[in-house]
């Protein structure tokens, strides 16, 4: 699948206009105080927005408030305009930055600093008290699992201890399959592994999975894919499924609240 084009117009900037190619675009607000400049991913509204001198009205209503947490740059701190952000990671060798789409978890980890903030995070929220009580925090004592997948259907996964973010197994690559293949021999690989120990307490801690169909397939104890795997995946897929179906488990198998918590520990860091 083709890398959708990104529209980079720049109101104010050395150059104003619309670039495609970030690197350019960067070349027109870098060193340039109060560069406004913003991305798009359609032409015509980056064309109407750069025209205009604003964002297309319905763009502003999907536009969530973004905090920019700089743990490594000029001037330390969590901000919330890309642009003055920039200005501290501009030119600081080795600057640490991260962006969040949560305050309360932004102000956090701008707090604990970013060894556990490694993934994506921009897709994270604050919640309502009533929603946070319900969701609650992760268990510590537990197993996080995540599958990476590119667009040739190459995929691998992992299982990492969630406390420590050290990794436990990690299988793959292999040829012909899914990210959804990859998240359920994932869960039924943790299964395996936990119940395969001696200590009671590993056969039954709590196993985080961020894929909601991965957990339904291993309820099932079906692979219910409508992708053509290779051979040797099939073999893989039958041989989870033999397992699910000849043994008992007790091990929670819980949702891992992306939004709120935001990436798996388990994620590859590819987005």
């Amino acid at each position: 699948m083709a890398k959708k084009t990104k529209y980079y117009v720049v109101w104010e900037g050395h150059q104003p206009g619309i670039y495609t190619s970030w690197t350019d675009a960067q070349k027109q607000i870098h060193g340039y105080t109060g560069a406004k400049f913003m991305s798009f991913t359609n032409k015509s509204e980056a064309e109407l927005a750069f025209r205009t001198g604003e964002m297309p009205k319905s763009l502003k209503s999907k536009n969530k408030e973004k905090y920019y947490v700089v743990w490594q740059g000029h001037r330390p701190g969590i901000y919330t305009h890309w642009d003055e952000a920039l200005k501290q990671i501009a030119g600081f060798k080795n600057a640490k930055y991260k962006i969040f789409g949560s305050k309360k978890l932004a102000q956090k980890a701008f707090e604990e600093g970013p060894l556990n903030y490694q993934g994506d995070y921009k897709k994270t929220r604050d919640l309502s008290d009533e929603e946070l009580k319900k969701i609650g925090i992760p268990i510590e004592l537990s197993l996080c699992v995540d599958a990476a997948c590119n667009h040739k259907g190459d995929f691998e996964y992992r299982g990492v201890w969630t406390f420590s973010r050290d990794e436990v197994f990690k299988v793959g690559p292999y040829k012909k399959g899914s990210n959804n293949i990859g998240e359920f021999l994932a869960l039924v690989h943790a299964l395996a592994f936990l119940n395969g120990h001696k200590d009671e307490q590993m056969k039954t801690m709590p196993i985080y999975s961020d894929s909601k169909i991965a957990m339904g397939w291993v309820k099932a104890k079906v692979c219910r894919t409508k992708q053509k795997p290779s051979a040797k995946v099939l073999n893989l897929i039958d041989r989870a499924e033999h397992w699910l179906n000849t043994n008992t488990y007790k091990n929670p198998i819980l949702k891992w609240e992306t939004k709120v918590w935001g990436e798996i520990p388990a994620d590859f860091g590819r987005k």
